[in-house]
Formats: structure tokens, C-alpha cells, sequence
């Protein structure tokens, strides 16, 4: 006897994006997979003197040097990220799980993790305020 094939209109209509969910700051953020370029074990990050506090520093990730930026006060894994054609390192959030997520029903860009919805953390405005709060240095 066959076992009974219980319809679920609208389970497997949902929209899923793929990616990964951290907690920054106390707060769930969403990182798509086509920014997460992967997830590596803290380096060894060197300061950039004169630097502002979001750039934690620099960093060799597969022998390119990286900027470091903060998103949070924990300093695990790193994050590196695409954009704008280049690599970047994420520290300070902890990534809670990766894979595919639904798609929060009313925003297309804020995903749902247990219940809780999981806003996109903008690389583009963290990376944008530590460009913005650079200070030249004694040589410039």
C-alpha cells in the first residue's frame, strides 16, 4: 500500500536564497552566496596605522592581500566577501548557519532563520565608512 502524498500548496513555491546567516552585534544579518566567497579561520590580521576603527587591517588570504573590516566585536572566522571586484574580510559577527533560507514574504532582500527575519548586512555602507573615515597619515 502506497503511503498517502499530503499536498502543501505553497511549500515548495516559497523563494529560497542561498547563503549565510550571522549574528553581528547581537543582530541576525543575511550574506548571500554570491557576496560570501567563503568562510576561513581567523588570520593573522595586521593594523593599519592611522587607520579608523572598522578596518581591523589587512590580511593574505590565498596570497592576496585583503582589507579587514569589522561588523562586530567577536573575532572568530573571517568572512571574505566580493565587492566591487574585490576581496574583502568580514570579522566580528558569528556565522550561525549557511545554506538556502526563506525569503521573508514582504522584502525580497531579508531572509527568515528560526523565526527571526535576518536584514542583508550591507557590505557596500561598512566598506563605504571605512573608506570615508581614513586619515592621511604623517606622509600625506
Amino acid at each position: 500500500m502506497l503511503d498517502k502524498v499530503v499536498d502543501n500548496p505553497g511549500l515548495m513555491d516559497r523563494p529560497r536564497r542561498g547563503g549565510l546567516v550571522l549574528r553581528a552585534g547581537g543582530e541576525l544579518r543575511f550574506l548571500p552566496a554570491s557576496l560570501a566567497v567563503r568562510i576561513v579561520r581567523a588570520p593573522r590580521v595586521t593594523s593599519v596605522p592611522g587607520a579608523p576603527p572598522e578596518l581591523v587591517g589587512i590580511a593574505v588570504h590565498e596570497g592576496v592581500v585583503v582589507p579587514v573590516v569589522a561588523v562586530g566585536e567577536a573575532r572568530g572566522d573571517m568572512v571574505v566577501c566580493q565587492h566591487a571586484g574585490e576581496l574583502v574580510g568580514i570579522m566580528g559577527g558569528e556565522v550561525v548557519r549557511t545554506g538556502t533560507f526563506d525569503v521573508a514574504p514582504d522584502r525580497p532582500d531579508v531572509v527568515m532563520f528560526e523565526g527571526e527575519r535576518a536584514p542583508p548586512l550591507d557590505i557596500a555602507t561598512v566598506y563605504a565608512r571605512v573608506q570615508a573615515g581614513t586619515r592621511p597619515g604623517r606622509w600625506g
